[in-house]
């Protein structure tokens, strides 16, 4: 009974092992394919494939820009697909991470399953070879050596040797085989491109903002997307200067303000992070080509260290950053700073009130501030964008005058928001421009960033100015003066009839100041769509004609109103400069429905302050890639320019010519592992020197 126990548990015990040495070997065979697929060619020719293609994309599209920006771009739809797929941050999205340590984690399976086969590759002579396998290459040949195997081999190891070889020698019984090589560094290439590969992927994974990606899934860290002054910033949105080791940000600096921080942009946000140092900008400089357009710029800025007090004055220019410590402070751009505008708003009043007082009082604001504008139809918020001392622009002109742009001089970009929150953008330019040798303000209008700006043309006066526009304007505005210019211009046209029915005169005067009061509101689209809805189609062209005709008899008065105003005489014809000016007029006043705007705001004159926008990086990373660059550039020129080349030599003892003496008979082979017609004219030197020395019994 105690045997069968024993039997029975000695077998358990054996089935134990094999089920162990099974499982050992399934784990091992697992590795092995686990290890066979992240070291495969295919995946890693894949993973460059989709890493080039993410590098070209992360290269045309511009990164990390407002998300305001990218919908004007793109539009909605094409957004939020981009959106998903984190293209707008490529460099730190999760599935481009996830490439990087496949890449590395694949180069590396590379490196550790081939480079010791490469390191015994390069070391090895291959002294273990046959005169059969040597007859069968390429280039060999056979030749007899009247001199003893030594000493033969001690002339062939010299001749190898000042050809550039190294050669090893093994004597077996007396037959010597000698293998030389040259340029067997070349099996390092593949060791150094991966290592190179490596080192960048690191690098790139230790650069970039993951990690803050990571703190932001953890709710340690939340992009601020509220329009707020850095020192409004909550902590939750801010970085302490040791919190984050690489990161690239902007910073503004308006002439003469200092500041220690950069904004970090993030998807529909930013984060305020804080530098260990302080930047002041003590003075900005731009030139200009002749064209208007910007040559050059550079600033003139003070580092004071926050910790040490250390100063340190340089000047910034683009293309020459400023290296301070693990920091580069690049040369970037350049905005307004502040700019002091003098400005006057014209109403563009409708209802007919008397426009308010404090609209037509000039008034000083800076860009980026707001001024609450009150007007007939409440209270709007201007806002103040930005400021352009010059817009260099295609010219039209240009076949003509022979300067392919044109500068439009200083232009102001502002908002109106009414008191829902709505808002519409502006550009008005400061100077006149022409056009067909005419003379006209030009002010843009867009309900949105995406759509293009929509220009209103206010012609200029006399005296180059928007007076008699808007004196025009506001008669128009005013009802008790409109009713005596109606009544007046109803009276001359019935000034041929004998006796003027003042009844008569009294309803075309209503005609005339109701007319005009439609084209004051809504230009001539307003007056047909009167017309269209109160008049049968039939007669409806008849009726216009004559409407039409009123409308510019009344307009007529009231344009010969304001020129007496100014003190013009016209009591002779006027000037055909002042028809001009009048049909140019009526043409503005008939789409000024469309400007939708309560005041128009004009230029008078600004104090320009400039400031410079400085990139800061911090990438302690760029150090590995360097050395990655280096690696990888030894590594093409090792694999693509170093070949390898490799000659066998066998010599065996045969007897000599005289009788005593020993001879050799010689086999040679040799092989190169690219330029082969380059080893070949090698080989056949090596072959020619021997034929001088030794007889030819074969050669190949």
């Amino acid at each position: 009974m105690s045997n069968e126990i024993k039997s029975d548990s000695s077998r358990s015990l054996q089935e134990q092992a094999v089920e162990r040495e099974r499982l050992n070997r399934k784990e091992h065979g697992l590795f092995k394919v686990i290890l066979s697929f992240l070291g495969s060619m295919e995946l890693a020719i894949s993973l460059f494939v989709i890493i080039g293609i993410a590098s070209v994309i992360g290269t045309i599209l511009q990164q990390n820009q407002a998300y305001n920006t990218y919908i004007v771009k793109f539009g909605p739809f094409w957004f939020e697909v981009f959106r998903s797929l984190e293209l707008f941050d490529i460099y730190s999205s999760w599935w481009f991470v996830i490439l990087l340590g496949f890449l590395l984690i694949s180069t590396a399976t590379c490196l550790y399953h081939y480079a010791p086969f490469i390191i015994r590759e390069w070391r090895q002579f291959r002294l273990n070879v046959t005169s059969k396998s040597l007859k069968l290459m390429h280039s060999s040949g056979s030749w007899s050596a009247p001199a003893a195997p030594d000493e033969t081999a001690q002339f062939i190891q010299q001749k190898l040797t000042n050809g550039g070889y190294q050669s090893r020698l093994k004597n077996d019984q007396g037959v010597i085989t000698i293998a030389a090589k040259k340029g067997a560094i070349n099996r390092l290439g593949y060791i150094f491109t991966h290592g190179a590969i490596i080192v960048i992927c690191l690098s790139a994974l230790y650069d970039g903002n993951f990690n803050l990606k990571l703190r932001e899934v953890a709710g340690q860290l939340k992009p601020e997307t509220r329009d707020l002054f850095a020192s409004q910033v909550p902590d939750i949105s801010r970085l302490k200067a040791d919190e984050n080791h690489a990161f690239r940000g902007n910073a503004n600096i308006p002439e003469g303000s200092t500041t220690g921080l950069v904004f970090l942009q993030m998807r529909d946000g930013f984060l305020v992070q804080e530098l260990p140092f302080t930047i002041s900008l003590i003075d900005f400089r731009i030139e200009h080509y002749n064209s208007g357009m910007p040559k050059s710029f550079e600033s003139d800025i003070i580092i004071e260290d926050k910790e040490t007090g250390e100063k340190i004055s340089k000047t910034i220019e683009v293309n020459h950053p400023l290296l301070y410590k693990d920091f580069a402070i690049y040369q970037a751009s350049f905005d307004d700073g502040g700019s002091i505008m003098d400005l006057q708003a014209w109403s563009l009043d409708t209802s007919g009130q008397e426009p308010l007082s404090s609209q037509s009082e000039p008034f000083k604001l800076v860009v980026g501030e707001t001024r609450v504008m009150p007007t007939s139809n409440g209270e709007y918020k201007l806002e103040l964008a930005e400021f352009k001392a010059s817009n260099v622009q295609p010219n039209p002109k240009a076949e003509q005058t022979g300067r392919k742009f044109k500068n439009m001089g200083p232009s102001l970009t502002f908002r109106l928001r009414d008191s829902s929150g709505q808002a519409q953008e502006f550009i008005n330019y400061m100077n006149p421009t022409s056009q067909e040798g005419r003379y006209f303000f030009l002010s843009g209008v867009r309900s949105s960033t995406s759509e293009p700006f929509r220009y209103l043309f206010i012609p200029a006066d006399d005296q180059v100015s928007v007076k008699r526009f808007f004196a025009f304007q506001a008669l128009l505005n005013d009802y008790q003066q409109m009713q005596r210019i109606a009544e007046k211009t109803a009276a001359l046209s019935l000034q041929s009839a004998k006796t003027p029915d003042p009844q008569i005169i009294a309803q075309i005067a209503v005609v005339m100041q109701r007319l005009a009061e439609q084209f004051h509101q809504g230009g001539f689209d307003k007056v047909l769509n009167e017309i269209n809805d109160k008049v049968p189609e039939d007669k409806r062209k008849e009726v216009s004609d004559s409407y039409f005709k009123v409308l510019q008899t009344i307009l007529g008065t009231v344009y010969l109103e304001v020129l007496q105003q100014e003190g013009v005489d016209i009591s002779n014809n006027i000037t055909p400069a002042q028809e001009q000016y009048y049909d140019d007029l009526v043409n503005t006043m008939g789409v000024l429905a469309n400007y939708n705007a309560p005041f128009f705001l004009q230029i008078k004159s600004f104090v320009h302050k400039e400031a410079s926008g400085f990139q800061i990086t911090k990438a302690p990373g760029k150090d590995l890639v360097y050395l990655g660059c280096v690696l990888l550039c030894i590594g093409i020129v090792l694999m693509f320019y170093v070949a390898h080349k490799r000659i066998w030599i066998i010599i065996t003892p045969q007897d000599g010519d005289a009788e005593g003496e020993q001879g050799s008979q010689l086999i040679v082979a040799g092989s190169g592992d690219r330029h082969q017609k380059e080893f070949a004219l090698e080989f056949q030197a090596f072959s020619q020197l021997l034929d001088k020395q030794f007889s030819t019994a074969q050669k190949k």
